[in-house]
């Protein structure tokens, strides 16, 4: 494992371009139906701005790739919307994640114009809502407006914080594959929380507050 580390961090750090257009796709693939609910894009910046710490890799060049990924992963999904319209629900991949779509459904009607900045982060629906506002023909005008503010608070609030926390664990004089065992463990740590609370809530254990028994 730790050798396995050791060569993702040589290579960012031999090629620091690739690192910029991961954050890029990464990004990207939270706004992609289905891809978004499955690639760990938020964790993986996290880690991969974590290690600009410790690599030749120029944090605004990061931030940069994180917003233009934002931006045009909800744009293509937006895009997708506008030209295939309801149409595009019914063929697979989609037509096999009903309960997705009308998840996402409801929270863009709920919402409005605001649903597109809410659903960057919010968990399942960020993959769906910019296809339900292009299939609902929401003015471009008012998508892109939400979808670049969006961003614009996204990608620093995963940039720099993943920066930071590298830079603290090398000042404890951890090297990188330690910020990578640290992000990791992390990472499964949160998800390892957030199926524990899941699961509490479902067998109503556990309630929000103001929530109704």
């Amino acid at each position: 494992m730790s050798s396995y580390l050791a060569e993702v961090f040589d290579f960012f750090a031999t090629h620091p371009h690739y690192a910029y257009w991961a954050v890029f796709l990464l990004a990207l693939s939270e706004a992609i139906p289905i891809v978004g609910t499955v690639v760990p894009g938020s964790t993986l910046v996290l880690a991969i701005s974590a290690l600009a710490a410790k690599a030749d890799i120029n944090a605004w060049l990061l931030l940069v790739a994180a917003i233009g990924g934002c931006i045009a992963g909800d744009g293509f999904s937006f895009w997708l919307g506008q030209h295939y319209h309801q149409e595009i629900l019914r063929y697979w991949p989609l037509n096999r994640f009903p309960r997705f779509i009308a998840r996402s459904e409801s929270f863009f009607n709920r919402y409005g114009a605001a649903s597109v900045f809410l659903a960057r982060f919010t968990a399942v629906v960020r993959a769906f809502v910019p296809l339900i506002a292009g299939i609902l023909r929401m003015p471009a005008g008012q998508f892109y407006a939400a979808n670049i503010l969006s961003a614009v608070i996204w990608a620093p609030a995963h940039v720099f914080p993943g920066l930071l926390f590298g830079i603290l664990v090398s000042l404890a004089g951890y090297g990188a594959q330690e910020i990578v065992v640290f992000v990791i463990a992390a990472m499964i740590l949160g998800w390892a929380l957030f199926r524990a609370v899941r699961w509490y809530l479902d067998r109503g254990i556990l309630r929000w507050p103001g929530s109704r028994k």
